[in-house]
């Protein structure tokens, strides 16, 4: 049985709200995309990660995080 590679993104954010939630979809579309196509294994994940926003960018990264 082939090992399929953990894939792990790293997406830093610094008020981001106006933009998080296309951007989000538009990685999940991909992952989902290389999980089809059996690239990658179910493990893995994307991380946003708030570089002190002063906005609602981690607000947001929750909301999409139990959304998800």
């Amino acid at each position: 049985m082939e090992k399929k590679n953990i894939l792990y993104i790293v997406i830093p954010c610094y008020n981001e709200e106006a933009v998080i939630r296309e951007t989000a979809k538009r990685v999940a579309m991909k992952m989902q995309q290389l999980y089809d196509k059996d690239l990658i294994s179910e493990k893995s994940r994307v991380l946003f990660v708030d570089d002190g926003s002063r906005d609602m960018t981690w607000p947001m990264i929750e909301a999409l995080h139990a959304e998800n």
